[in-house]
């Protein structure tokens, strides 16, 4: 072998070891990318770790139950939210129910204070009146019969004033008795106001409707009826009215109709909203405000 044969076989021995190097070092670093992933939990051995897709599907399903957990805490905090503006709205409106009464007591109790005053105001007129009276007697005694015939007309006079001071007491009285009996009355007047739902600002002629009485003059349908009754007799929108129907010479009662457009002579009318919406209304029906 000469020298170019030894300086190739060197190389290649040379070459080899760099080669066997760079294997050693890529099987050193390579990884199992598959058991990375895949790897099982119950596959699982000490230095490794559970397959990358397995962690994602566990942290996923704590994903759901953290979201869960959310949306129920969420849930309790809207429901706690509603009841509690619920409770401030039931004591807002009770707090003007309890200050209009207190104010109705106020008003009241402000009456009854000034109607004794008066009623003390014209007993202390009566008294000082009699005291007056009674001085201009006892001034007039230097004349017997003079006094005498003073003294009885000053008898008289206090006799007069005390009858007045009773009849005061018994006016009086009678007042205060009629300011009670009034103030029941109004009592009574203002829970009907109220079961009706009517205050002193609305227009309760409005909701009535005048005394009337037409007849159903056709029934296109879709719930709706039409009247021989217009805005020339009264009617407005919102006004209810009676339906009965004369058969036999006796009148059966069939519905109730509420009005939702007016003419001069004549009206549209549908089923009123509280009323069973399967009535059997029919043309030639009787319709009134009111059925005797």
């Amino acid at each position: 072998m000469n020298l170019v044969g030894k300086i190739f076989v060197v190389l290649i021995f040379v070459m080899s070891l760099v080669f066997m190097s760079f294997a050693v070092a890529v099987y050193a670093t390579h990884r199992n990318w598959r058991e990375v992933v895949l790897l099982p939990r119950e596959q699982v051995v000490p230095g490794k770790e559970i397959g990358l897709k397995f962690q994602l599907d566990e942290a996923k399903v704590k994903n759901d139950g953290f979201k869960n957990e959310l949306d129920k805490v969420t849930r309790e905090r809207d429901a706690e939210k509603n009841a509690r503006i619920d409770a401030v709205a039931k004591l807002e409106n009770e707090l003007k129910v309890r200050t209009k009464e207190r104010n109705d007591r106020d008003r009241d109790l402000a009456a009854l204070v000034q109607s004794e005053r008066n009623a003390v105001a014209l007993a202390k007129t009566a008294v000082d009146e009699a005291a007056r009276k009674a001085k201009e007697s006892a001034g007039l005694r230097t004349d017997v019969l003079q006094a005498q015939k003073d003294r009885d007309a000053n008898f008289t006079e206090v006799q007069r004033l005390l009858d007045e001071l009773n009849q005061a007491v018994n006016d009086r009285v009678q007042l205060q008795n009629r300011l009670t009996t009034l103030a029941q009355d109004l009592a009574k007047a203002k829970e009907a106001l109220r079961y009706y739902d009517i205050n002193e600002n609305s227009d309760y002629k409005a909701k009535a409707p005048p005394r009337v009485d037409g007849v159903i003059l056709s029934t296109p349908g879709a719930g709706l009826v039409e009247i021989s009754l217009g805005s020339d007799d009264g009617l407005r929108k919102g006004h209810q009215l009676e339906v009965y129907r004369i058969s036999g010479g006796a009148s059966t009662y069939v519905g109730r109709i509420e009005v939702v457009k007016t003419a001069p002579n004549l009206s549209v009318c549908k089923l009123a909203p509280n009323f069973p919406q399967n009535s059997n209304i029919m043309k030639g029906d009787r319709v009134a405000s009111k059925i005797e």
